[in-house]
């Protein structure tokens, strides 16, 4: 059990998190702040791209999205080009409607997008926010075909937040938070969103196994 306003995560921070940086948790009971999806991509696409509805929900909370994508470009001696940024982490607050712009996978025998969303408000998401992922079909022409359509995080609670209480490194494991059973985190085996709030693009979503209590 760790120390009084610390948490534990898995596999550390990716980057340093400043005093200012918010942590956001659900109703740990039933539901999760963020949630990934890989989606594939059919063979013959020219181009795939992402529109995150924030009009699904007008009057629903701030999201966080962000979209990945892995792609196999030989299939003689597999070509695997990883770490594609098609979208970086961008705040979202409905009812804005946001495109990823397109990815070109016209020389990708198989592509996968990864999108990543999670709540970052204290408004809650009644029937939170739609994703739209489509392919492109010809090459040059904004002509596009839905691969699918989904609404995420569609919470009736609103989310919870807590802040980083010191300054922590990257590759830390043990987070100083201030009040973490209060904001949640006491409700370990759950996927939480640490909000970067001087930069945005060192979000990142952590794992929490271990949280102390409130100080």
């Amino acid at each position: 059990m760790p120390a009084a306003n610390y948490i534990t995560i898995l596999d550390g921070l990716q980057f340093t998190k400043p005093t200012t940086a918010d942590i956001w948790t659900q109703d740990h009971a039933t539901n999760e702040v963020v949630k990934t999806f890989p989606i594939y991509i059919p063979f013959d696409a020219k181009a795939a791209r992402v529109i995150f509805n924030g009009a699904y929900d007008p009057d629903g909370g701030r999201f966080h999205a962000r979209v990945k994508a892995t792609m196999t470009t030989s299939a003689t001696t597999p070509t695997k080009t990883a770490e594609t940024q098609v979208m970086e982490w961008t705040a979202i607050t409905p009812p804005a409607i946001v495109d990823s712009g397109a990815l070109d996978c016209s020389a990708s025998f198989e592509t996968r997008l990864h999108i990543d969303i999670a709540q970052s408000s204290t408004t809650a998401n009644t029937t939170g926010i739609e994703i739209i992922v489509q392919y492109r079909k010809e090459d040059a022409l904004a002509e596009w075909t839905d691969v699918c359509r989904f609404n995420a995080l569609a919470y009736a609670a609103a989310a919870k937040n807590s802040n980083v209480a010191t300054e922590e490194p990257a590759e830390e494991t043990a987070i100083n938070i201030t009040a973490p059973t209060t904001g949640g985190l006491d409700n370990l085996g759950k996927f939480a969103f640490m909000e970067d709030t001087v930069s945005i693009a060192q979000c990142e979503i952590v794992f929490v196994i271990e949280c102390g209590a409130d100080a």
